[in-house]
């Protein structure tokens, strides 16, 4: 097991026996293929956290922003702030010795 990425609140990392990745955030944890990583990642960075926290600004929930799991009425809730987290996570983006961001570059074996 290989460990790709790290944040606060998650990691990521990679099975070269089984071909998979696996992705832990707070208190959930994923099994992806390659492709479906890539897809999740797509999906994820392609939220607009302010707009989806705005249209969902009434609900009662604390966390306004809603991610589609792919099971049928299963979502995952998220703070505008986590979800920075979990994009930066998912894009394999890591901070250097001089805190610039930067992105880790990673390819499965």
């Amino acid at each position: 097991m290989e460990l790709i990425n790290k944040t606060r609140s998650g990691m990521i990392s990679y099975c070269d026996h089984c071909k998979v990745y696996h992705l832990e955030f707070g208190n959930l944890f994923f099994r992806f293929t390659e492709d479906g990583f890539l897809h999740f990642r797509n999906y994820v960075v392609g939220i607009n956290g302010t707009e989806a926290a705005r249209m969902n600004h009434g609900l009662m929930s604390n966390r306004k922003i809603f991610l589609r799991l792919s099971s049928e009425n299963v979502y995952f809730c998220l703070t505008n702030a986590e979800l920075q987290e979990l994009k930066t996570l998912v894009l394999l983006h890591i901070v250097d010795a001089v805190g610039q961001l930067c992105l880790r570059e990673y390819t499965s074996r």
